[in-house]
């Protein structure tokens, strides 16, 4: 006779479920009041903001919310067509939001791949010669990949495309910028915090670490950190920021197996924000004065979850100028080179 089970044994059963399900609903709730979201609405109708990657993930999300309030966004994207597809999608979503045909704010898209230098010049002498005036320049673009991958000019990915193209795109926009008081926001992370370090000996090197982390993403995000340092020193306007870990394609060069979805999928709702979640971080440094002589790059502070924290990192005064100055001498070494 197969084994009925007795109201007396379901109940605690469903108690405990439900009790589960009823502490990790909480436990998500009280992340997402942790994360922090922007509450300005003001409009941004005469603002324009300078956004790479702007066609995915954060980059995605915070170009709608901009767009929302009115903006002009460059969208500096590396594949045109998925740009075009994007300004279609967030247009038809904000139409649908607002409940009304009125157009809202001014998206233009135009070609910017970091991983080639020839691709960043042709891009700042567009933007230059096309806008006049910009307000914010968000440096959103970046990429963590498992096999080695490098730039056009022979550097690995993280130091090529996380730090050196932008770089790059600053120094080419420098004379805008400062004459301008154009702000300049930094995505950096929290991941600058666990096992990261400015390897001088290996910049643009793939290197094997030996460590469970990706030591390269960790490092040139707190290449990150450091260049906003060191803009800051040199009397840009300057943001930096962590988005917290989002799920986004950011991750698309990694291929989980089936049964990680499996595993890790409760965790995933649990513990990642969505992109826009993440997105407000940017939306507040783009769009809110929050660097201030006591608060700033130089001093160790960053945006994370909405608001302005200390990193527990601790930085000392002379990399800062030593990564610009390797900065500038790779950029000028793989000029000579191409000449």
């Amino acid at each position: 006779m197969p084994f009925i089970p007795s109201e007396a044994t379901l109940l605690p059963a469903a108690y405990t479920v439900a009790g589960f399900a009823g502490s990790i609903a909480l436990l998500r709730l009280y992340k997402l009041r942790k994360w922090g979201r922007v509450r300005s609405t003001f409009s941004l109708r005469d603002k324009t903001f300078v956004i790479t990657g702007a066609n995915t993930g954060l980059g995605y999300e915070t170009t709608k919310a901009l767009v929302r309030r009115e903006a002009t966004v460059i969208m500096a994207c590396r594949n045109m067509a998925k740009a075009q597809a994007a300004i279609e999608k967030i247009r038809q979503e904000v139409q649908e939001e607002s409940k009304d045909s009125k157009s809202r704010g001014t998206l233009i898209p135009m070609q910017l791949d970091l991983a080639s230098f020839q691709s960043v010049r042709q891009f700042a002498g567009e933007l230059q010669r096309a806008v006049p005036r910009f307000d914010c320049l968000v440096n959103n673009a970046g990429l963590a990949v498992r096999e080695p991958e490098f730039t056009r000019e022979g550097y690995e990915v993280h130091y090529g495309v996380n730090h050196l193209g932008q770089f790059l795109l600053v120094e080419l926009l420098k004379e805008r910028l400062l004459e301008q008081g154009t702000r300049v926001v930094v995505v950096s992370s929290r991941m600058h915090e666990i096992e990261a370090e400015i390897d001088f000996e290996n910049l643009g090197r793939w290197v094997e670490y030996g460590s469970r982390l990706n030591r390269l993403y960790n490092n040139s995000k707190l290449m990150n950190f450091y260049y906003a340092r060191e803009l800051y020193k040199r009397g840009y306007n300057v943001h930096v920021l962590c988005p917290g870990l989002c799920h986004t394609d950011f991750f698309r060069h990694y291929e989980p197996k089936w049964y990680h979805y499996l595993l890790f999928s409760p965790i995933v709702w649990l513990m990642l924000r969505s992109a826009e979640q993440g997105a407000q971080n940017i939306i507040y440094a783009a769009t809110e004065s929050v660097t201030t002589p006591e608060c700033n790059p130089v001093t160790g502070h960053f945006i994370s979850n909405v608001r302005i924290r200390r990193s527990k990192f601790p930085f000392d005064e002379t990399t800062s100028s030593r990564l610009w100055d390797e900065s500038v001498r790779a950029i000028e070494q793989s000029s000579s080179s191409t000449a």
